[in-house]
C-alpha cells in the first residue's frame, strides 16, 4: 500500500509533463520573466537612487578640516621712529602654523541641485526603456520558433496519417498478393514508402528536439516531445492601429533628458550665495601684531558668479542641439523601417489568403483522385507506384493548406509584433 502511495505523484508528474500544452502568450510571458535583462530594472533603480541621494548633499553643508605650516621670507613690521619710552609690538615669527575647521552651506545655487535630480531621474528612465527595447527584440525571436514548433508539429501529423494510410493499405495489397491477385512488387513499394516515412519522421523530430531546446533555454520551461503547441488565433491587420513600440518611447525618452540637459546648462550660469564659516588655532591668530598662539573664528557670506567662461556654454548648448538632431534622425529612420516592414506583411498576408483558397481546392481534388488510386490499387488497376504518387501528392496539398494558415496566423501576428501592439 505505501509503494502504491509513493507511486502516485510520479503517475501524476507524468501525466502533467504528457498532458503539457504551450500557447504563444505563456512562450512570450515565460520568455520575459526568464531573461536576465528582467533582473536589471531593480538594479538600475538603486544605483539611480544612490545618484540621486549623492546630488542631494549639495543641500548639506561642507566641512574641511585645514592645517598649515609655513616659512615666509619676511613679515609685517612697524617701521616708526617713537620715543624709547614706547615699545613697539614684537613682529610676527617668520614660522607660522594655523589649523582651522572651515564650514560653507549653500543658500542658492540657481537651481542647479534640482535641475541636476531632473536630468538623473531622465537617466534613470532611459536606461529602463533600453532594457525594454533588448527585452522586445525577444518577442520576435519567440514567434519564429513557436510558428516553426507549430508547422514541425503539424508535419508530423501528416506523417501520422501517411504511416495509418500505408498500414492500411499493406494489408490490403497483402492480401491480394496471396490471392495472387497483385504483384508482391507492390507491396515492397508500399513498404518501402513505409519506411523512408519513418526516416522523415525521425528528420523531423530531430528538428523539433532543437526548436524545442531553444525554447527551454528561452522561456526556462521543460518542453518535452510530448509538448503541443496551441495554434493562436488569426489576429486582425488593423491598418489604423497606431504604433506602440518601445523604440519611440525611448526616442521620446531621450528627447526629454536632453531638454532637462539644456535647463540644467541655463542655471549652471547663474550666481551661487553661500554662508561659510571658520574656526581654529594658530599663530598668529587674527591680530597679526600678537606672537602667540590664539584662537579665531570668522563667519560671513559669500557670492560666486562666473560671468565669462569663454564660450563653453554656447558650445555645450550646440552640442546638445546636435545631440536631439540625431534623436530625431534615428527616431525618423526607425519609422521608416517599421513602415517597410508592416507592407512586407500586408503584402504577404493578401498573398497567403489567396493561396489558402487554391489549397482547399486542391485538397479536394485530391482526395477524391486519392480515393480513386486506393479502389483501383485494391482491384488490381493501377501499380503501388501510382497509388504512392496520389498519396504524396493528396497529403503535400493538406501539408500546404495547414502550414499556409500557420504561416497566415504568423503573418498577423508578426505585423502586430512589428506595430508594438498587444498580441
Amino acid at each position: 500500500m505505501k509503494r502504491n502511495l509513493l507511486l502516485v505523484p510520479l503517475i501524476l508528474f507524468a501525466f502533467q509533463v504528457y498532458a503539457q500544452e504551450l500557447t504563444l502568450d505563456s512562450c512570450q510571458n515565460l520568455a520575459r520573466k526568464n531573461h536576465p535583462l528582467l533582473r536589471q530594472a531593480g538594479i538600475l533603480d538603486q544605483l539611480s537612487e544612490l545618484r540621486q541621494q549623492n546630488i542631494e548633499t549639495n543641500n548639506l553643508p561642507q566641512f574641511d578640516l585645514v592645517a598649515k605650516a609655513s616659512w615666509q621670507s619676511d613679515v609685517t613690521k612697524l617701521a616708526l621712529k617713537l620715543p624709547p619710552s614706547i615699545t613697539l609690538p614684537t613682529p610676527p615669527s617668520k614660522d607660522q602654523y594655523k589649523t582651522y575647521v572651515e564650514l560653507k552651506q549653500r543658500i542658492y545655487d540657481g537651481g542647479m541641485t534640482k535641475k541636476s535630480k531632473e536630468v538623473e531621474e531622465a537617466d534613470r528612465l532611459i536606461s529602463k526603456q533600453q532594457n525594454e527595447t533588448e527585452l522586445y527584440k525577444i518577442k520576435e525571436t519567440v514567434n519564429t520558433l513557436y510558428f516553426n514548433a507549430l508547422i514541425i508539429q503539424q508535419q508530423l501529423e501528416i506523417v501520422n496519417l501517411k504511416r495509418s494510410t500505408l498500414a492500411e493499405q499493406i494489408k490490403q495489397v497483402e492480401s491480394a498478393v496471396a490471392n495472387g491477385i497483385s504483384l508482391p512488387n507492390n507491396l515492397d513499394q508500399l513498404r518501402a514508402e513505409n519506411i523512408m516515412t519513418d526516416q522523415q519522421e525521425i528528420e523531423l523530430k530531430s528538428t523539433s528536439q532543437t526548436i524545442n531546446g531553444l525554447l527551454e533555454i528561452i522561456t526556462g520551461q521543460t518542453i518535452t516531445d510530448q509538448t503541443t503547441y496551441n495554434k493562436p488565433l488569426q489576429a486582425t491587420i488593423d491598418l489604423n492601429l497606431e504604433s506602440n513600440r518601445p523604440e519611440l518611447t525611448l526616442f521620446t525618452l531621450q528627447q526629454a533628458k536632453i531638454g532637462k540637459s539644456e535647463e540644467l546648462l541655463k542655471n549652471s550660469r547663474n550666481p551661487f550665495i553661500y554662508a561659510f564659516g571658520q574656526g581654529g588655532y594658530g599663530r598668529p591668530g587674527l591680530n597679526m601684531l600678537d606672537n602667540n598662539f590664539a584662537d579665531f573664528y570668522v563667519i560671513g557670506a559669500g557670492l560666486s558668479w562666473n560671468m565669462w567662461d569663454w564660450h563653453k556654454s554656447k558650445r555645450e548648448r550646440s552640442a546638445l542641439k546636435l545631440q536631439k538632431d540625431l534623436v530625431q534622425i534615428n527616431s525618423e529612420n526607425f519609422s521608416r523601417s517599421i513602415h517597410l516592414q508592416l507592407k512586407q506583411e500586408e503584402n504577404n498576408a493578401k498573398k497567403i489568403s489567396q493561396l489558402i483558397g487554391s489549397d482547399e481546392q486542391l485538397v479536394e481534388i485530391k482526395t477524391k483522385i486519392l480515393n480513386r488510386s486506393a479502389s483501383a490499387l485494391k482491384n488490381g488497376v493501377i501499380t503501388s507506384a501510382d497509388y504512392l504518387r496520389d498519396l504524396n501528392s493528396s497529403l503535400q496539398a493538406k501539408a500546404n493548406l495547414e502550414t499556409h494558415k500557420i504561416q497566415l496566423a504568423q503573418t498577423s501576428i508578426n505585423y502586430l509584433t512589428i506595430k508594438g501592439n498587444k498580441q
